[in-house]
C-alpha cells in the first residue's frame, strides 16, 4: 500500500522551485509490530494524476527489488540509508549537503557492520583513522556518525549510540589564516584593477565580514544608502540535485542589519545603477528568477555560481605574489582589524552574525587573548 502527500514549497516566491511529493510505501510489520514503512521526496515537473502515479510506481518497483530491511541484521550502510531518505530529507539542501558528505567517511569505513555489533571501540578505531588521513572537519564527521546512530536509537534499531560517550582525540588547533591591516590595504590597492563585480564582492567581504552566499543572495531591496546598511537575510543556494537557485536563510536563521563605510556604499550604488542599465538593455532576454532582485548575478541576471569567485579570489591573490587564504578567510580577517581595533566582542558577534557571544570568543579567542596582553601593558604604564 502506498500514499503520498505534496510538499509546501522551500520557497513560495521561486517559481522555479519545481513542486514535490513525498511518497511512503507501508511494508506491514516487524517482529515486534511496529510498522515498517519506505518514504522517499521527488520533485516533478507537474502535479498531475499520470506524473504522481508513474512516480509512485517508480518507488516501490524500487523498493521490491531492494528487498526488505531486516532489522535484527541492520549494517551500518543500510542505517545510513535509512537515516538519510527518512531524516535528512526533511532539512535544507544545503544541510543534507553538509550531512551526506560528512557521513561518506563513516559509511566507507563501516560499510557492512551490523549496528548489533559495533561497539565503541569500532568507533575509537574510525577516529583514530580520521586522524591519520589528516581529514578535514573531522570531529564534525564523527559527530554525523553520532548524531546518525542517535536516531537509530531512537528509532529502536540499536540498543544504545556506542559513539555517544567516546572523547574526541585532542588535537591541535590549526592557526586561523586572515589579512593584517597592511595586507588588506595592499589588497584595496589591488583591487582597483579588477573587475567591479568582483572587486566590490571581496570588498564587501573584508568590510562586513558577511559569508560568501549571504552576499551572492544580497537583493535589491537589502541595500539602504539612506543610512549606509546592508540587511543580510538570505543566502543563495545552489540546489544540485534540482538544478536550481533559490534564496535559503541564514546560517542562525535571523536577520542582522550591519553598518558599512560611506565610501564603500557609493561604489555600491553607482555599481547598482549599472546593474540595473544592463536590465533595461536586456529586455525579454533578462533570465533573472523572480523575487530574486540580485545585485552580484550574470549579466543576464542569472545568479552566479559561488564557485566563479573562490577560483577569482584565489587566482587574483596569486598572481599578485599575496598570502594564500581563503575567500571565507576574508570574514576572519574582518573580526581581526574589529578586535586589533577594541571594538567591543558583542557588535563583532551581531556583525558576523554567530548565534552566540560565546561561539564568537571561541572562534577567536586567540586574538582576544592578544588584546587582554596589550590591555595589562597599557594598565602597567599608568602606574
Amino acid at each position: 500500500m502506498s500514499s503520498y502527500i505534496v510538499l509546501d514549497k522551500k520557497n513560495p516566491n521561486d517559481k522555479s522551485e519545481l513542486p514535490r511529493i513525498k511518497i511512503t510505501v507501508e511494508l506491514g510489520y516487524d517482529e515486534r509490530g511496529k510498522r515498517i514503512r519506505r518514504k522517499k521526496t521527488v520533485a516533478l515537473k507537474t502535479l498531475s494524476d499520470r506524473a504522481i502515479k508513474k512516480a509512485i510506481t517508480e518507488f516501490e518497483i524500487e523498493v521490491a527489488t531492494s528487498g526488505p530491511i531486516d532489522t535484527n541484521n541492520l549494517k551500518y550502510r543500510e542505517a545510513v540509508t535509512l537515516w538519510l531518505e527518512n531524516h535528512v530529507s526533511h532539512l535544507s539542501f544545503q544541510s543534507q549537503k553538509t550531512y551526506e558528505q560528512n557521513i561518506q567517511p563513516a559509511v566507507e569505513f563501516f560499510g557492512d557492520i551490523k549496528l548489533k555489533d559495533l561497539k565503541k571501540f569500532h568507533i575509537v578505531e574510525f577516529m583514530n583513522h580520521l586522524t591519520v588521513l589528516d581529514e578535514k572537519s573531522a570531529d564534525y564527521k564523527m559527530k554525523m556518525n553520532r548524531l546518525m546512530l542517535q536516531k537509530m536509537v531512537e528509532w529502536d534499531l540499536m540498543p544504545e549510540n556506542v559513539a555517544a560517550t567516546v572523547k574526541k582525540k585532542k588535537q591541535e588547533k590549526k592557526e586561523m589564516l586572515f589579512y593584517s591591516e597592511q595586507e588588506v590595504k595592499q589588497l584595496f590597492e589591488l583591487l582597483e584593477e579588477a573587475m567591479p563585480k568582483h572587486r566590490l564582492v571581496i570588498k564587501m567581504a573584508v568590510l562586513s565580514g558577511m559569508r560568501l552566499g549571504e552576499i551572492l543572495g544580497l537583493t535589491m531591496e537589502n541595500v539602504n544608502f539612506s543610512d549606509n546598511t546592508i540587511t543580510v537575510k538570505h543566502t543563495l543556494v545552489h540546489d544540485t540535485k534540482k538544478g536550481i537557485y533559490y534564496l535559503g536563510a541564514p546560517k542562525n536563521k535571523k536577520k542582522r542589519v550591519i553598518p558599512m563605510p560611506a565610501d564603500y556604499m557609493a561604489e555600491l550604488r553607482g555599481y547598482i545603477k549599472e546593474v540595473k542599465k544592463n536590465r533595461m538593455a536586456y529586455g525579454s532576454e533578462w533570465r533573472g528568477i523572480e523575487g530574486m532582485d540580485l545585485i552580484f548575478c550574470r549579466p543576464d541576471g542569472y545568479p552566479h555560481l559561488p564557485q566563479s569567485f573562490l577560483k577569482y579570489f584565489h587566482t587574483f591573490t596569486e598572481n599578485h605574489g599575496m598570502k594564500r587564504i581563503r575567500f571565507h578567510d576574508l570574514r576572519h580577517t574582518h573580526a581581526s582589524l574589529l578586535l586589533s581595533k577594541g571594538v567591543n566582542i558583542k557588535v563583532i558577534q551581531e556583525r558576523m552574525g554567530h548565534s552566540t557571544i560565546t561561539l564568537t570568543i571561541d572562534t577567536y579567542s586567540h586574538l582576544t587573548k592578544e588584546n587582554e596582553q596589550e590591555a595589562v601593558t597599557k594598565l602597567t604604564s599608568i602606574f
